[in-house]
């Protein structure tokens, strides 16, 4: 038995949690009512103090370019190191059923 390297380990959990939030972009888009609790989510978190300013400025930007589907999945999916570690901390949490999850896993 082997171990893969850490910096490995990292990229293919983030692969996973960047096609989960593909699957939630498309979700979103095409149910726009469940961008309020994503926004519900994401005001309790900073209000609760479980979020920085900084987090909560982009997610905000992501959230606001709901409007063009093209910017937004763009925003959301994009592949920089900061971007990467605001999905690991989601705020998107609720929008897939744990099927639709498991549908997502499996691919």
């Amino acid at each position: 038995m082997f171990a893969r390297p850490r910096k490995q380990r990292r990229s293919e959990v983030n692969e996973r949690i960047k096609n989960i939030h593909s699957a939630i972009a498309d979700k979103l888009l095409s149910h726009p009512e469940l961008f309020d609790l994503a926004e519900q989510t994401l005001e309790q978190r900073y209000q609760s103090k479980m979020m920085r300013y900084g987090s909560y400025l982009l997610w905000k930007g992501i959230l606001e370019a709901r409007d063009e589907p093209g910017v937004f999945k763009t925003l959301l999916l994009a592949d920089d190191e900061r971007t990467a570690n605001l999905r690991r901390e989601t705020i998107f949490t609720g929008i897939l059923s744990e099927e639709e999850r498991s549908h997502v896993m499996k691919k």
